[in-house]
């Protein structure tokens, strides 16, 4: 049986991330994406971020809203 990696935009929305604040690496693992993607998700306003101890972290806020209203690649 072949098995297939379900598509971050079927992910419901109902499975968030839990922690408040997130790696660029933790987000790029939930979006299956590059972490350059999201440092660019980033520069470009579509995810907030904060830093924090020297590393960039973003909101669990700004990924759930980044998830209900879709991806603008």
């Amino acid at each position: 049986m072949l098995m297939t990696k379900e598509s971050p935009d079927k992910r419901s929305i109902s499975d968030p991330p839990t922690k408040p604040l997130l790696r660029i690496d933790e987000v790029a693992a939930y979006f299956d994406v590059h972490p350059r993607t999201i440092r660019l998700w980033i520069e470009h306003g579509h995810l907030s971020a904060e830093r924090l101890a020297g590393s960039i972290r973003v909101t669990r806020e700004s990924i759930i809203n980044f998830r209900l209203k879709g991806r603008e690649d």
